[in-house]
């Protein structure tokens, strides 16, 4: 079901009651844009790829949030096709939510990448939609904010409300108006509003409308009614259709109905704000909920939605790891959970489309999911990727699939053996062999003693680095660019020789990995105190090193340039 600021308010209370009833869930999102990788190396650890990917905060947002609420039945006694009492399958259902996602306010900035959206675009992302009926968002602190500023709000109205009831209101002054002086280019129109009022109070009519003013403007006609008109007229503010506020003007009420107006506003009041924090309700009822969320390939979706509608990226590695376990204290990554052995027989790749063509044969199998929401169900048929809602649905069944190969049961998850050797850790791409963050402890530490970085002249090709490291036995090669690369030898007892004994070359040079994380970090240093770094800056990439492309494993004599492929991985 799509979501969006028309329907958003009429759908939360069953988009609450999902999130309660559900089992697990699914998540995606699409953005603006991607956060460089460029300068991510192969044999960086989790926390290197965490610590550059936050610090380059180039201000992307989610535009897209897709949520599939799985819930899990026990099956009704009349499942089973016949009389024996053989146990049944489970009866799963699923409600899936599609979230358009826009900033509201002249204050929110944010980036856009240009191939992300054209990417999105060939993919039939609806942009004006997403600009006219999407949701806005606030952080934790940005909805504190707004829920303190209109509690006072209202505190600031029930005490004046209070005192006009009790007859101790100070009728000359009003305590909650600021004087301000009416600048000559607003004269006229507060002498054309004082002239409206007038007319109404000798009319029939039962309220008027003034609009056609700013906020600065309603101040001070607020301001002119306070004083000519306190004790004749009553006044509030309401928004019209097109999203514009004006004031309305009514003959003044007695006490009672005062208070039955003020409790009209103050729930209109909350329910606009309610709408103004927007899409974080829906996070913070998933973060409360306390369940298994489950993404593909979820490192990206992660970080933009903790900044987006959370809190800042923490600086420090293990204050991010405790971070997100508090918002979301059970994660799942399918696409790690592909990295098992017994999967990675029958998943050949581990892109999302491709999982679910894998899990949809032997030896995995989907059980039979139904829509919760029959006329806004999905179809795979349908083939709608890189729609988040869609997606979400398919990383679910993709779930599922992979969870038939080790007999998991499904209305105990979290207590599964099997699932929670990867519950919490989160896939890195292009890492080596240090391939997730373990937000439950540790990563794992490799020896890099067997690692060399060499440059060597753009001619070169396999065959000339291998030729180079002969002597030493079979090695590993892991590309950057045309001119160097990581040297692995299999051969680790070699290592120690490798930088005494290898040839001289002009223009070939042999680093050890640790001179290699010694050079880079004399680089930082340098660039810390000498050049501001801009966020989405191609400036970020030092001269010094090499640009890191792909990591290309390379077995054969010849070089080949592989094409990224887009989408979810």
């Amino acid at each position: 079901m799509e979501i969006t600021a028309k329907n958003f308010a009429e759908q939360l209370p069953e988009i609450r009651k999902a999130i309660q009833e559900a089992s697990f869930f699914a998540i995606d999102c699409e953005f603006t844009g991607l956060a460089s990788d460029r300068l991510i190396f192969p044999f960086d650890t989790p926390e290197e790829v965490y610590l550059k990917t936050a610090e380059a905060n180039t201000p992307y947002i989610i535009v897209q949030f897709g949520l599939c609420a799985f819930r899990v039945e026990p099956a009704a006694d009349g499942d089973a096709d016949d009389g024996e009492s053989a146990p049944t399958e489970p009866r799963l259902t699923y409600k899936c939510y599609n979230f358009y996602c826009y900033p509201k306010g002249r204050t929110h900035i944010f980036s856009c990448q240009g191939e992300s959206l054209r990417f999105l675009a060939d993919h039939g992302f609806d942009f004006n939609k997403l600009f006219r009926e999407g949701l806005s968002f606030a952080t934790e602190a940005e909805a504190e904010r707004l829920r303190s500023d209109l509690k006072e709000r209202q505190a600031n109205r029930a005490a004046a409300l209070q005192a006009a009831a009790d007859g101790t209101a100070d009728d000359a002054e009003p305590a909650d108006v600021n004087m301000v002086p009416v600048p000559a280019e607003h004269q006229e129109q507060i002498d054309e509003t004082a002239a409206k009022i007038e007319a109404f109070l000798q009319s029939d009519d039962t309220e008027l409308i003034v609009d056609n003013c700013n906020g600065f403007q309603r101040k001070l006609i607020y301001q002119m009614i306070e004083h000519k008109y306190q004790q004749r007229i009553s006044t509030s503010t309401i928004t019209l259709e097109n999203n514009h506020k004006c004031i309305k003007v009514e003959r003044k009420r007695t006490a009672e109905e005062d208070q039955a107006v003020e409790q009209k506003r103050v729930a209109q009041e909350n329910e606009d704000l309610q709408t103004t924090i927007g899409l974080s309700v829906v996070l913070q009822e998933l973060s409360k909920a306390r369940k298994l969320v489950i993404g593909h390939n979820i490192f990206l979706d992660l970080l933009y939605t903790i900044r987006q509608f959370f809190k800042p990226l923490p600086a420090d590695f293990k204050e991010f790891k405790k971070l997100t376990k508090e918002i979301f204290p059970l994660l799942l990554d399918t696409k790690y959970l592909c990295t098992n052995a017994e999967i990675k027989v029958n998943v050949n790749s581990s892109i999302l489309a491709h999982v679910y063509e894998a899990v949809s044969k032997a030896p995995f199998s989907i059980p039979k999911v139904q829509s919760g929401l029959p006329e806004h169900g999905y179809c795979v048929e349908e083939q709608k990727e890189h729609e988040a809602g869609y997606d979400a649905y398919l990383t679910g069944l993709c779930f599922l699939g992979l969870a038939s190969r080790f007999n998991m049961d499904l209305q105990n998850l979290t207590k599964d053996g099997t699932l929670k050797q990867y519950l919490n850790k989160i896939f890195i791409a292009r890492l080596f062999d240090n391939n997730y963050i373990n937000l439950n402890g540790k990563e794992p530490t490799h020896s890099r003693e067997h690692i060399f970085y060499v440059t060597f002249p753009e001619t070169w090709r396999t065959g000339d680095i291998v030729g180079k490291f002969k002597p030493f036995g079979s090695v590993h090669i892991n590309w950057l660019n045309n001119t160097s690369a990581f040297v692995s030898l299999h051969n680790r007892i070699a290592s120690s020789s490798v930088l005494k004994t290898i040839g001289y070359h002009p223009g070939f040079s042999v680093h050890s990995f640790a001179q290699f994380t010694q050079m880079k970090l004399d680089l930082d240093l340098s660039e810390e105190e000498t050049t501001p770094l801009v966020a989405g800056s191609k400036e970020l990439v030092p001269e010094q090193l090499p640009v890191p492309n792909e990591p290309q494993p390379q077995t054969t004599p010849t070089r080949k340039k592989k094409q990224k492929k887009k989408g979810k991985h």
